[in-house]
């Protein structure tokens, strides 16, 4: 086997404890500034969603490796919804990342080379009490992307992100887009073993990524509770990323 096709053939599994993703809905038109050529946005009936994906996962490891081996991890990717022509013609429908953030030494170290996903610094914090989350990234470039989000999970609220056209779009998207360190696409395909979610009340959101659009209004966001989930190599539009190429390290 080349190099190159195992490369392709790596997973890496895990089990997600908490993902809460924040949105916003924006104007297609800005959207379409921050992205690479060959990729549009993709449009709601409101808008494009962007915003924030915080995920806690527990026991991340290559796949056969034996769950007490896995890591755990925080993180946060800045997404913006997209779509693009797939090599047979059709549509695929995922997400645009310019850039992640992560409090494992590992992933910054192994993203973009051994795996997909390149990952700057950060320190990541996380607690809950009762109903309420709060969660606060503050990269260690202390350049920009910081974020700091509070919501209350609606213990009222039926798991229907589904139904809902926010949420079907930031939880239907399976392929991630993003800048390897030399600015070039590649993606990677995550699939949790369910995509249930609910509603979740925003008290508190601070999100440079979010404020730097000019026509950004609040939506729905959502939590998502205990899914196994895998990743594994996507085909990316083979195109150059107009967007910044990742920090090297």
């Amino acid at each position: 086997m080349t190099g190159r096709a195992a490369q392709s053939q790596r997973t890496v599994r895990g089990t997600i404890r908490r993902r809460l993703l924040v949105n916003a809905l924006v104007d297609p038109d800005e959207a379409a500034e921050r992205l690479p050529a060959g990729v549009r946005p993709h449009v709601t009936p409101e808008g494009t969603v962007v915003g924030c994906c915080m995920l806690e996962i527990e026991g991340i490891r290559p796949a056969g490796v034996p769950v007490a081996l896995g890591q755990r991890l925080r993180a946060v990717a800045h997404r913006i919804s997209v779509e693009w022509e797939d090599g047979s013609g059709g549509t695929e429908i995922g997400v645009y990342v310019p850039i992640r953030h992560t409090d494992s030494r590992l992933a910054a170290v192994l993203g973009g080379r051994w795996f997909p996903g390149v990952h700057e610094r950060a320190r990541i914090e996380v607690s809950s009490s009762g109903l309420e989350l709060r969660w606060a990234s503050e990269p260690l470039d202390a350049t920009h992307f910081g974020m700091r989000a509070e919501v209350h999970d609606r213990a009222d609220a039926a798991a229907g992100a589904a139904c809902d056209p926010v949420g079907a779009t930031c939880l239907g998207a399976s392929v991630g887009l993003s800048p390897d360190r030399r600015g070039r696409l590649e993606a990677a395909r995550m699939e949790p073993s369910h995509r249930d979610a609910r509603l979740v009340t925003v008290d508190v959101l601070e999100s440079n990524f979010i404020d730097s659009f000019s026509t950004a209004v609040i939506s729905n966001s959502f939590l998502m509770c205990d899914a196994d989930v895998e990743w594994t190599r996507a085909a990316a539009p083979a195109i150059v990323s107009g967007g910044t190429p990742a920090r090297r390290s």
